[in-house]
């Protein structure tokens, strides 16, 4: 009989598909909500198990000039892909890499970093605070069959052992600066747990996001160690002013090597949704994903840890293992100083 009154009556047929629309949107929706409660709260948990570390003594900071302006240094983290093993017989001699050499890279890194950051305090400028953007691919993953059957150790592992590592990358860094600002984002490619990347909860259901929550966990007791937490693709990073709009780089569609044009249609979008939005417009965009050290207008690409893979090695391409940092001036907000580190 309903179903006799609802021909009959088009407003009343309407009413009750939206009814029923609405119906499974709010089981959608409290779906959703479960699903990040549980990842919430598993985040919690495994942080309350994780012991701390204790701080390394804190170093004295030396400057020329006391009067030299204030700046603030910047590292970007990518791309570490902690569990891939190359091969050097695979590679004809031109690459190799597992878990040891990547903890003798980040190591290298932390002293060039140090060294540099002290070569321009005896210039005379004053830097007291760095900042450390975390863009994503920290470990291997099971997202490739060649990678889950040649990974050096299980995902699992290798989620602990990129935690641990990242964690004492900050904490050899850590006593000389008076303040270290970790951004982390973990929307990334290698992390993902779902064939595809997925856009919703990307940054949640990645572990990448156990990896820094490991770390997180490991520096609890440095007080000099601030922690931003990003969820969704991107993060705004605030650097005295200067705004750097981090993305791991993944959704750029990949053509002729790096897509220069694809970059450039990313900042256009992302500009141009901004528009108009207080506090949200970009003065630079820092990536990741794509391994070669580049600047493109104001896009910064970051390096990788691992250097070429076999993949690379069959197309004819070739990459030191590099990680980039460089200086921001907050008075004419810009960046100089870029330096790609090359960590072979």
């Amino acid at each position: 009989m309903a179903k006799i009154k609802s021909i009959l009556n088009p407003e009343l047929a309407e009413a009750q598909r939206l009814k029923k629309q609405n119906q499974v949107l709010n089981q959608n929706v409290k779906k959703l909500l479960e699903e990040r409660g549980k990842h919430l709260s598993f985040f919690e948990d495994l942080k309350s198990v994780i012991p701390p570390t204790t701080p390394y003594t804190d170093q004295p900071i030396t400057v020329t000039d006391e009067e030299g302006s204030e700046f603030a240094a910047v590292v970007l983290i990518s791309d570490w892909q902690i569990g891939e093993v190359v091969n050097k017989e695979e590679m004809c001699g031109w690459g190799v890499y597992n878990h040891k050499i990547a903890e003798k890279r980040v190591f290298l890194l932390a002293e060039k970093l140090i060294g540099w950051v002290d070569m321009h305090r005896k210039a005379g400028h004053i830097i007291n605070e760095l900042h450390v953007l975390s863009i994503g691919d920290l470990i291997s993953g099971n997202i490739h069959y060649e990678l889950e059957v040649t990974n050096e150790f299980p995902v699992t592992i290798a989620v602990e052992k990129a935690g641990e590592l990242f964690a004492e990358f900050i904490r050899k860094l850590a006593p000389h600066f008076p303040k270290i600002k970790v951004w982390e984002l973990s929307a990334d490619n290698h992390g993902r747990l779902t064939v595809k990347n997925q856009f919703k909860q990307g940054g949640l259901n990645n572990y990448s996001r156990l990896v820094h929550t490991i770390a997180n966990a490991r520096l609890s007791e440095h007080k000099n160690v601030e922690i931003m937490v990003g969820e969704g693709m991107n993060l705004l990073c605030n650097i005295q002013g200067v705004n750097f709009l981090t993305t791991h780089g993944h959704q750029v569609k990949g053509q002729l090597g790096i897509p220069f044009y694809g970059f450039l249609k990313l900042k256009a979008k992302e500009a141009i949704r901004r528009l108009g939005l207080s506090g949200k417009s970009f003065d630079y965009i820092a990536i990741g994903h794509w391994h070669v050290p580049a600047i493109l207008e104001n896009i910064l690409v970051n390096g990788n840890l691992v250097g070429s893979t076999e993949m690379d090695n069959a197309l004819g391409r070739n990459a030191a293992p590099s990680q980039v940092s460089f200086m921001v001036n907050p008075r004419k907000k810009m960046l100089f100083g870029w330096c790609a580190w090359d960590l072979s």
